[in-house]
């Protein structure tokens, strides 16, 4: 079996807010803002994927949620040279997460727990190829 190109090392959620005064039959509308930062000295691609959710109704933020994800490739590569299957994987592989930690900490709450639906997220790959900074910190 060949290795992957590319690997989810670690992630972490770096800010979370949440309003859960709602009503019960609001319509939750999903926003998704990811960028990029690839280092081309450690080969570390670092994904920022911000998710927020607003009830329709009210305009009023249920939960902003912001999650940094490192992903490193198996080769040395340099930034024009990431392949272009890793932006929609990367946030694929990650979404995951950030829908289970959304539907824990709602249920923890208490209240009826927001569980985001499973999304196709192609639509992000230009935004987050567009997003992508690149570092040429090599010395």
């Amino acid at each position: 079996m060949e290795e992957a190109a590319f690997k989810l090392d670690t992630y972490k959620f770096t800010k979370v807010s949440l309003n859960l005064d709602i009503q019960p039959n609001a319509t939750l509308v999903i926003e998704f803002y990811p960028s990029g930062c690839f280092s081309q000295e450690t080969g570390v691609y670092e994904l920022n994927f911000d998710t927020i959710v607003t009830c329709e109704e009210t305009n009023t933020k249920v939960v902003c949620i912001s999650c940094v994800a490192k992903f490193s490739f198996k080769d040395a590569i340099k930034g024009e040279d990431i392949p272009e299957h890793f932006y929609p994987n990367s946030l694929a592989i990650i979404f995951p997460y950030i829908r289970a930690f959304v539907s824990t900490v709602s249920l923890q709450a208490n209240v009826r727990p927001i569980i985001l639906p499973t999304v196709n997220l192609i639509g992000l790959t230009n935004e987050l190829r567009q997003k992508t900074k690149v570092i040429n910190n090599t010395k």
